[in-house]
């Protein structure tokens, strides 16, 4: 911080304030009494006068004396006392620049030294303090960080071991179970009771799957992906489905975008998962709106914004929590990156505020039971994450949801 210097002694050449003062007052009173001298001298010359010629004269000496001694107080003491309070004042309200002006004598000069050595110690202070509580807040956006990390991977750790334990103890007889299934249907079984104990056995091996898939690490071939031909894939799967029949895909995608690296059919799937979840929340009528385009990233989409007691240069926004959006970014895409964003919007009802924070989480669902396992937006998430990417769901301007997913560029994870 580059300041005025103002570490300068008061320095010689500068006289006393009190030798200055009774020289002045020295030299007012010689001219008192010269001015007494050269009024009785006139009074003299003249010869006798009335009274009040006398009392005037007196008050005119009387009336000169106050104005030079006014002066003379006005100039050595009043207006370097005054020049010293307003640049306390101006400091005081935040002109930091603002130094005492040095005064003509030594103990002004003094105290004008004094105030502005404390002034540059106070701003010293303050970088210095600004410094730590910087350093400080980096600290603790570290340590949140790889708190939130720990928590995460102790997560998957038990997951995975759930999913491992969960495969092996059911898998056996869940095959078993399809087995018996497949000859009770061929001695004549009843078909729906069949078909009934076929389909809660497949719905367990998607459980099982789900959870192996959002469980597993990421040790999968990456390659080259289009993100476009991966969206248009997706939404033509489900088309074929016959299961968006009612719903309007509206595609905004920017040409020529660059690829990602990653799995293809991963984030096949992750559009997929998508798409059906705008359907299921729309109930299979209305407008999905997908946009993709390339851009810088900027960080803390979505984050609140500053507040007015967050110290100067400060931001505590990693420690709030969002209520406008949920968002998963387990890898911190650094400023400036070269991304894809892509935003999946539906006309649905949207996401309750209180559910928001939840949507990515195992197992949560708002759905009727048996009608879903509450891992697809989870495994959406992981799979996101696998990108080196972020995904963030808010309110839609179309009226539903928004699901926007940020994935670094492949040029841009070299």
């Amino acid at each position: 911080m580059n300041q005025p210097d103002s570490s300068a002694s008061p320095g010689p050449g500068r006289g006393s304030l009190r030798a200055e003062l009774l020289l002045n007052l020295t030299f007012l009173a010689l001219a008192a009494a010269i001015l007494a001298v050269g009024t009785h001298t006139v009074l003299s010359v003249l010869g006798p006068s009335p009274a009040w010629v006398l009392g005037a004269l007196i008050a005119v000496d009387v009336a000169v004396y106050v104005l030079l001694a006014n002066h003379l107080i006005e100039r050595l003491v009043l207006r370097p006392v005054q020049a010293a309070v307003a640049a306390a004042e101006a400091i005081a309200a935040g002109d930091y620049a603002r130094r005492a002006p040095v005064g003509e004598n030594l103990e002004m000069a003094a105290l004008s030294h004094a105030l502005n050595r404390m002034t540059d110690q106070l701003l010293d202070n303050q970088e210095r303090l600004a410094h730590n509580v910087s350093s400080l807040d980096e600290t603790n956006r570290v340590l949140v960080s790889t708190q939130r990390e720990l928590v995460d991977a102790e997560k998957m750790a038990g997951l995975g071991r759930l999913a491992a334990g969960v495969a092996h103890e059911v898998g056996n007889p869940l095959g078993a179970l399809m087995g018996y299934a497949s000859v009770l249907r061929r001695r004549g079984a009843d078909p729906e009771l069949v078909g009934g104990v076929e389909g809660e056995a497949r719905r367990i091996d998607r459980i099982v799957r789900g959870l192996l898939d959002y469980a597993r690490p990421g040790t999968r071939v990456r390659e080259s992906v289009d993100v476009n031909a991966t969206i248009r894939a997706a939404a033509g799967v489900l088309t074929r489905q016959g299961t968006m029949e009612n719903v309007e895909f509206r595609l905004q995608l920017e040409d020529a975008l660059p690829p990602v690296h990653g799995t293809p059919h991963l984030l096949e799937q992750v559009f997929v998962n998508l798409f059906d979840n705008a359907r299921r929340a729309m109930e299979g009528h209305g407008t999905l709106h997908v946009r993709t385009n390339v851009e810088r990233y900027r960080p803390e989409r979505g984050i609140p914004a500053r507040r007015a007691d967050d110290p100067p240069g400060i931001s505590y926004a990693h420690l709030r929590r969002p209520r406008a959006a949920s968002v998963r970014d387990p890898h911190r895409i650094e400023a400036g990156t070269e991304v894809i964003r892509i935003v999946v919007a539906d006309t649905g009802t949207g996401i309750p505020v209180d559910d928001i924070d939840k949507v990515f989480d195992p197992f949560f669902t708002t759905r009727a039971p048996g009608d879903g396992t509450g891992l697809g937006l989870a495994i959406v998430a992981s799979t996101v994450a696998d990108f080196g990417g972020r995904i963030e769901v808010a309110s839609a301007p179309e009226g539903g949801a928004a699901f926007t997913l940020t994935l670094p560029t492949e040029q841009a994870e070299r």
